[in-house]
Order: C-alpha cells, then structure tokens, then sequence
C-alpha cells in the first residue's frame, strides 16, 4: 500500500501553473478557489484566452510537489482547467489527491476527451463542460453523464440551434446552462442576453454570466 502510494505521489503533472483566485465563470462563481493549469489543448479555439497553455511541451511536475504548493494556499475548492484537462492520463491520480486533500474538485473540459478511471470519481466532483465551435460542439458521452453544467461561450458561432440538440436538452430542462459572452465583449453580452430571451419563449431558463474576475482585472 505504501509503495502504490509512492508512485501515486511521484506521477509527473504536465502543470502550467498553480495559483488562487475566485472562480470567475459558470455556475461556481464566486468560490475561493485554487486553479490548477495543465499544460496541452487538443482544440485551438480562436478566442482562446490561455495560448499559452496550448502545447503539450511544458513542465512536469511530480505530484508530491504539487501537494506541496496546495499546502501553502489557503482556499479549499480546487479548479483543474488548461489546456484541456482530459487530455491527460495522469487526470485521475490528480483527482485522487485532491479529494484526499479535502478539497472540493471542479473540473472545466471543451468536452470532447475522456480519460478512462475518472468514472471513479466523477459523481463526486463538478464537472464543467464548455462545447466548442471547432470541434462542431461534440461532446463525449462520458462528459454528457457527468457533467453538472454546460457552459457555452457566446460567440459568432453559437445558434439556437445549436443550444436545442437533442443531447443538450437535459441540461436546459434542468436549467443547468450557462451562456457566457466571449471576452466579456458588448455585442456578444447582447447576443447572450437575446439567445436567453428566445429559449426563454420555448420554457428554458439559462443564466448569462460574463467572465466575472476580470471585472475585478484578477487572474
């Protein structure tokens, strides 16, 4: 058991950067939390507020030392984003810790990948999924089952439509989608507020939240 415990802890972390704030999106925001950044994308969205985050070249961190840096943080809810934090094996090792840390796990996914083994942890954990344009908004069926919102950037792409798939309804009925204006962008924020407007005439309730930390110019 110890040794298991010792490989768990020095399973290397494609990590890009750890650091506190609040999170500034979807349904969670406002929650003190700690962002872990992996390092490496499958999807190269145009409006990509992290390019730097894209490549799969960056460091790797042994996850003893990320424990660490966690120790050193005060908040207690702990947000896995990138990148693309499916696109990593090593995803579900870094869930383990963090549930065993006491931390509650959030994790922000364009949806399309699934990393086989999180099926052990995904009840426990918020998933936020956000559907991209580039990748036609496909969404893996894995993330459709445990994903506790949907979180659509509101940008020249994004249709009625598009929000009315056969797949995304259960997240409408159960008024758990977030319309989000890309880049906090004026015309995108009116175009959110008429999409809201027009799924409101069909009975669907949406909330539209504007990427809230950098009204307060934070990280």
């Amino acid at each position: 058991m110890l040794r298991d415990k010792i490989r768990k802890t020095d399973t290397l972390i494609p990590l890009n950067e750890i650091y506190e704030s609040i999170q500034g999106e979807g349904l969670l925001v406002g929650t003190p939390s700690v962002f872990i950044r992996l390092q490496g994308c499958n999807l190269r969205c145009p409006w990509c507020d992290q390019p730097e985050a894209l490549s799969f070249k960056g460091n790797l961190v042994k996850l003893s030392d990320i424990k660490k840096e966690l120790e050193k943080l005060t908040a207690r809810h702990a947000v896995i984003t990138g990148g693309e934090p499916f696109a990593h094996k090593e995803l579900p090792k870094l869930v383990e810790l963090l549930l065993e840390e006491n931390f509650s796990v959030q994790i922000e996914t364009n949806g399309t990948l699934w990393v086989e083994g999180m099926e052990r942890f995904a009840k426990d954990i918020h998933i936020t999924c956000s559907p991209k344009g580039v990748a036609r908004y496909y969404v893996n069926p894995n993330i459709l089952k445990y994903a506790k919102e949907l979180k659509f950037v509101v940008d020249e792409e994004l249709t009625p439509e598009i929000l009315l798939r056969k797949e995304f309804l259960p997240f409408l009925e159960e008024k758990r989608v977030v319309l989000q204006p890309e880049s906090n962008r004026k015309d995108m924020m009116e175009k959110a507020l008429k999409l809201q407007r027009e799924l409101l005439k069909k009975g669907f309730i949406v909330r539209v939240i504007p990427q809230i930390h950098k009204c307060f110019d934070l990280k």
